[in-house]
């Protein structure tokens, strides 16, 4: 099964799941074909495409701390692997928190009770 394939799946899936109104108190459960629930496990399970994006931001990308440059390349592989697969991407812009190391310092200090 291909990507797109499995993406047109995915997306049927979504537009089940979500046709309940959100502002409803109590909202209806949508009939589920079991079917098509099915056919999208199916393609899930007999694909490695995640796998493989997976393993592409490990071995291609490496740690992606909040806020690094790693992150960065992160987020544009996934989305250029999305492209390619087929799905709009859009990308908006996000304050993302991140730590900055300052200088650092040590000192030995004598203290009561120390062992000899």
């Amino acid at each position: 099964m291909t990507v797109s394939r499995v993406s047109r799946c995915a997306l049927v899936l979504l537009a089940v799941c979500s046709t309940a109104p959100a502002w409803s108190a109590e909202p209806e459960q949508p009939a589920v074909d079991p079917a098509v629930l099915a056919r999208i496990r199916d393609a899930a399970l007999s694909s490695d495409w995640a796998y493989q994006r997976l393993a592409d931001l490990t071995d291609k990308i490496g740690p992606r701390l909040s806020g690094s440059p790693q992150a960065e390349a992160a987020v544009t592989q996934v989305a250029a692997a999305l492209q390619a697969a087929g799905l709009s991407v859009t990308l908006q812009p996000a304050k993302v928190p991140h730590w900055v190391r300052g200088e650092e310092q040590a000192e030995l200090v004598d203290y009561p009770g120390r062992p000899a």
